[in-house]
Protein backbone atom coordinates (compact mmCIF):
# COMPACT_ATOMS: atom_id res chain seq x y z
CA UNK A 1 0.00 0.00 0.00
CA UNK A 2 1.29 3.44 -0.95
CA UNK A 3 0.33 6.04 1.69
CA UNK A 4 -1.96 8.66 0.18
CA UNK A 5 -0.01 11.61 1.59
CA UNK A 6 3.44 10.07 1.59
CA UNK A 7 4.68 12.72 -0.87
CA UNK A 8 3.94 15.69 1.41
CA UNK A 9 6.45 17.67 3.44
CA UNK A 10 4.02 19.57 5.67
CA UNK A 11 2.86 18.17 9.01
CA UNK A 12 -0.29 16.08 8.79
CA UNK A 13 -2.78 16.81 11.57
CA UNK A 14 -6.47 17.40 12.13
CA UNK A 15 -7.02 21.15 11.83
CA UNK A 16 -10.81 20.87 12.06
CA UNK A 17 -13.16 18.25 13.49
CA UNK A 18 -16.68 18.19 12.06
CA UNK A 19 -18.95 16.25 14.40
CA UNK A 20 -22.39 14.98 13.43
CA UNK A 21 -25.02 13.06 15.40
CA UNK A 22 -25.60 10.49 12.63
CA UNK A 23 -24.04 9.10 9.47
CA UNK A 24 -26.77 10.44 7.18
CA UNK A 25 -25.74 14.01 7.99
CA UNK A 26 -22.09 13.13 7.38
CA UNK A 27 -22.95 11.83 3.90
CA UNK A 28 -24.93 14.97 3.12
CA UNK A 29 -22.02 17.21 4.07
CA UNK A 30 -19.46 15.20 2.08
CA UNK A 31 -20.93 16.23 -1.26
CA UNK A 32 -20.48 19.89 -0.27
CA UNK A 33 -16.90 19.32 0.85
CA UNK A 34 -16.09 17.53 -2.40
CA UNK A 35 -17.47 20.46 -4.36
CA UNK A 36 -15.52 23.02 -2.29
CA UNK A 37 -12.19 21.19 -1.84
CA UNK A 38 -11.93 18.63 -4.64
CA UNK A 39 -13.49 20.21 -7.70
CA UNK A 40 -11.36 20.76 -10.79
CA UNK A 41 -11.11 24.46 -9.92
CA UNK A 42 -9.97 23.65 -6.37
CA UNK A 43 -7.34 21.23 -7.69
CA UNK A 44 -6.01 23.83 -10.13
CA UNK A 45 -5.82 26.45 -7.37
CA UNK A 46 -3.94 24.08 -5.04
CA UNK A 47 -1.50 23.19 -7.84
CA UNK A 48 -0.78 26.88 -8.40
CA UNK A 49 -0.75 28.14 -4.81
CA UNK A 50 0.02 25.18 -2.51
CA UNK A 51 2.90 23.41 -4.27
CA UNK A 52 0.58 20.57 -5.23
CA UNK A 53 -0.60 19.97 -1.67
CA UNK A 54 -4.29 19.65 -0.94
CA UNK A 55 -6.65 20.53 1.88
CA UNK A 56 -7.41 16.93 2.78
CA UNK A 57 -10.70 15.81 4.29
CA UNK A 58 -11.77 12.40 5.46
CA UNK A 59 -14.93 10.66 6.60
CA UNK A 60 -14.20 8.34 9.49
CA UNK A 61 -17.32 6.31 10.26
CA UNK A 62 -18.34 2.67 10.27
CA UNK A 63 -18.58 2.90 6.47
CA UNK A 64 -14.94 3.89 6.01
CA UNK A 65 -12.80 1.05 4.60
CA UNK A 66 -11.42 -1.06 6.13
CA UNK A 67 -11.76 -1.97 9.82
CA UNK A 68 -8.93 -3.81 11.48
CA UNK A 69 -5.16 -3.67 11.28
CA UNK A 70 -2.97 -3.55 8.21
CA UNK A 71 -0.49 -5.90 9.85
CA UNK A 72 -1.11 -9.21 11.58
CA UNK A 73 0.08 -10.12 15.07
CA UNK A 74 3.48 -11.13 13.72
CA UNK A 75 3.99 -7.66 12.24
CA UNK A 76 3.61 -8.81 8.64
CA UNK A 77 1.19 -7.30 6.12
CA UNK A 78 -2.25 -8.86 6.46
CA UNK A 79 -2.80 -9.80 2.82
CA UNK A 80 -6.48 -10.62 3.27
CA UNK A 81 -7.15 -7.16 4.71
CA UNK A 82 -5.07 -5.46 2.02
CA UNK A 83 -6.93 -7.32 -0.72
CA UNK A 84 -10.22 -6.37 0.90
CA UNK A 85 -9.21 -2.71 0.84
CA UNK A 86 -8.14 -3.02 -2.81
CA UNK A 87 -11.54 -4.47 -3.72
CA UNK A 88 -13.42 -1.71 -1.90
CA UNK A 89 -11.31 1.04 -3.46
CA UNK A 90 -11.75 -0.50 -6.90
CA UNK A 91 -15.52 -0.42 -6.33
CA UNK A 92 -15.38 3.24 -5.28
CA UNK A 93 -13.34 4.06 -8.37
CA UNK A 94 -15.83 2.31 -10.65
CA UNK A 95 -18.64 4.30 -9.03
CA UNK A 96 -16.80 7.59 -9.51
CA UNK A 97 -16.04 6.82 -13.16
CA UNK A 98 -19.65 5.80 -13.85
CA UNK A 99 -20.89 9.00 -12.19
CA UNK A 100 -18.50 11.10 -14.29
CA UNK A 101 -19.74 9.40 -17.47
CA UNK A 102 -23.37 9.89 -16.50
CA UNK A 103 -22.71 13.55 -15.63
CA UNK A 104 -21.09 14.14 -19.02
CA UNK A 105 -24.11 12.64 -20.79
CA UNK A 106 -26.50 14.78 -18.76
CA UNK A 107 -24.47 17.93 -19.45
CA UNK A 108 -24.56 17.20 -23.17
CA UNK A 109 -28.34 16.76 -23.05
CA UNK A 110 -28.99 19.84 -20.88
CA UNK A 111 -30.69 22.84 -22.47
CA UNK A 112 -30.26 25.40 -19.66
CA UNK A 113 -27.37 26.54 -17.48
CA UNK A 114 -29.19 25.30 -14.40
CA UNK A 115 -29.60 21.82 -15.88
CA UNK A 116 -25.91 21.74 -16.80
CA UNK A 117 -24.88 22.82 -13.29
CA UNK A 118 -27.12 20.17 -11.71
CA UNK A 119 -25.67 17.52 -14.02
CA UNK A 120 -22.08 18.49 -13.16
CA UNK A 121 -22.87 18.12 -9.44
CA UNK A 122 -23.50 14.38 -9.87
CA UNK A 123 -19.78 13.66 -9.51
CA UNK A 124 -19.71 15.10 -5.98
CA UNK A 125 -21.87 12.29 -4.62
CA UNK A 126 -18.99 9.85 -5.12
CA UNK A 127 -15.42 9.92 -3.75
CA UNK A 128 -12.58 10.22 -6.24
CA UNK A 129 -9.42 8.38 -5.30
CA UNK A 130 -6.93 10.79 -6.86
CA UNK A 131 -7.80 13.96 -4.97
CA UNK A 132 -8.18 15.53 -1.56
CA UNK A 133 -10.58 13.01 -0.01
CA UNK A 134 -8.86 10.46 2.21
CA UNK A 135 -9.43 6.92 0.96
CA UNK A 136 -9.18 4.62 3.96
CA UNK A 137 -8.78 4.35 7.72
CA UNK A 138 -5.14 3.32 7.26
CA UNK A 139 -4.41 6.45 5.21
CA UNK A 140 -5.92 8.63 7.94
CA UNK A 141 -4.01 6.78 10.65
CA UNK A 142 -0.78 7.37 8.68
CA UNK A 143 -1.52 11.04 7.95
CA UNK A 144 -4.58 12.60 9.60
CA UNK A 145 -6.77 14.70 7.29
CA UNK A 146 -6.92 18.48 7.70
CA UNK A 147 -10.69 18.11 8.17
CA UNK A 148 -11.92 15.00 9.98
CA UNK A 149 -15.63 14.24 9.62
CA UNK A 150 -17.19 11.75 12.02
CA UNK A 151 -19.99 11.15 14.50
CA UNK A 152 -19.99 11.04 18.30
CA UNK A 153 -20.11 7.25 18.57
CA UNK A 154 -17.15 6.74 16.25
CA UNK A 155 -15.14 9.49 17.93
CA UNK A 156 -15.64 7.76 21.27
CA UNK A 157 -14.44 4.47 19.78
CA UNK A 158 -11.45 6.10 18.08
CA UNK A 159 -10.26 7.62 21.34
CA UNK A 160 -10.07 4.15 22.89
CA UNK A 161 -8.34 2.32 20.03
CA UNK A 162 -4.59 2.01 19.71
CA UNK A 163 -4.84 1.89 15.91
CA UNK A 164 -6.38 5.36 15.84
CA UNK A 165 -4.06 6.96 18.40
CA UNK A 166 -1.67 8.39 15.72
CA UNK A 167 -4.49 10.67 14.54
CA UNK A 168 -4.65 12.37 17.93
CA UNK A 169 -0.92 12.21 18.70
CA UNK A 170 0.03 13.88 15.42
CA UNK A 171 -2.66 16.52 15.95
CA UNK A 172 -1.38 17.21 19.47
CA UNK A 173 2.18 17.52 18.18
CA UNK A 174 1.10 19.94 15.45
CA UNK A 175 -0.79 22.09 17.97
CA UNK A 176 2.27 22.26 20.22
CA UNK A 177 4.29 23.69 17.30
CA UNK A 178 3.18 27.30 17.83
CA UNK A 179 0.56 29.59 19.32
CA UNK A 180 -0.68 30.48 15.84
CA UNK A 181 -2.01 26.96 15.31
CA UNK A 182 -5.76 26.78 15.80
CA UNK A 183 -7.98 23.72 16.11
CA UNK A 184 -11.55 24.19 14.90
CA UNK A 185 -14.50 22.20 16.24
CA UNK A 186 -17.72 22.20 14.20
CA UNK A 187 -20.77 20.60 15.82
CA UNK A 188 -23.82 20.12 13.63
CA UNK A 189 -27.34 19.92 15.07
CA UNK A 190 -26.10 21.28 18.40
CA UNK A 191 -29.64 21.54 19.74
CA UNK A 192 -29.88 17.73 19.75
CA UNK A 193 -27.14 17.39 22.37
CA UNK A 194 -28.92 17.98 25.66
CA UNK A 195 -29.81 16.05 28.79
CA UNK A 196 -27.84 12.85 29.35
CA UNK A 197 -26.77 12.63 25.69
CA UNK A 198 -25.51 16.21 25.83
CA UNK A 199 -23.51 15.52 28.99
CA UNK A 200 -21.90 12.48 27.37
CA UNK A 201 -20.89 14.51 24.30
CA UNK A 202 -19.57 17.28 26.55
CA UNK A 203 -17.34 14.86 28.46
CA UNK A 204 -16.27 13.22 25.20
CA UNK A 205 -15.09 16.56 23.82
Amino acid sequence: RVPQRGHETRSAAVRALMLYPMNALVEDQLSRLRRALDSQQARQWCDGHMNGNRIYFGRYTGNTPVPGHEQNRRGNPDLDQIKRLARELAGLDRGARAAAGHAAERVAEATTDRERETARDIIYFFPRLDGAEMRSRWDMQDSPPDILITNCSMLSIMLMREADSPIFEKTRKWLEGGTDRIFHLVIDELHLFRGTAGAEVGYLL
